[in-house]
């Protein structure tokens, strides 16, 4: 019994270092609607401003999403900040996959900061050579309400090809598992 007791602890212990959590990310959000009101408004559409003045449009409803965009597409939808060192860790393994795969797979690296420096997050992205997409404004925050309530980055969801969601994770991505799934 003690050893399961201990063996419980440890996995709590490591899953909550595996992610960082910030007063700011609970702070930033607004919206003081419940999960449950939201998940009901959930059949809702998004539009998503990238860093390089593009829009990501899709819809989400009944844990599916759609899009002309994305359509076809396996998607990893990853909430991060540049302040998150399990954050940095995983973008190289992401821009190795979205090369690697970038045919069948889709990233969309959604910003969960308030307010960052355009300079500041030009650089970031630059000294870490990012190859997808991330999307900056408010419209990220109203996301993530809807994902759970994201309080933690790292945190990514997979959908599949079909826009079916698939898997979430909640700290840094084991590229060897999403490698599994690309590969299939």
């Amino acid at each position: 019994m003690k050893n399961l007791l201990f063996s419980f602890s440890l996995v709590f212990v490591a899953l909550f270092f595996a992610a960082c959590e910030s007063d700011e990310a609970k702070t930033i959000v607004e919206d003081n609607r419940s999960f449950d009101e939201l998940k009901e408004e959930s059949s809702k559409n998004y539009t998503l401003n990238t860093t390089t003045g593009e829009k990501i449009t899709f819809r989400i409803e009944d844990n599916k999403i759609t899009s002309k965009q994305l359509n076809g597409k396996i998607l990893l939808i990853n909430f991060w900040a540049t302040w998150c060192k399990p954050c940095e860790k995983e973008i190289p393994a992401f821009n190795e996959l979205y090369e690697k795969y970038g045919d069948k797979f889709e990233i969309i690296g959604v910003l969960f900061e308030k307010d960052k420096d355009p300079k500041e997050l030009a650089d970031f992205m630059a000294r870490f050579n990012m190859k997808f997409p991330v999307t900056i404004d408010e419209e990220n925050f109203r996301l993530a309400k809807i994902f759970d309530d994201v309080k933690m980055v790292p945190e990514s969801y997979v959908y599949d090809k079909d826009g079916n969601f698939v898997k979430n994770y909640i700290g840094e991505v084991d590229q060897r598992d999403l490698e599994e799934y690309l590969k299939q």
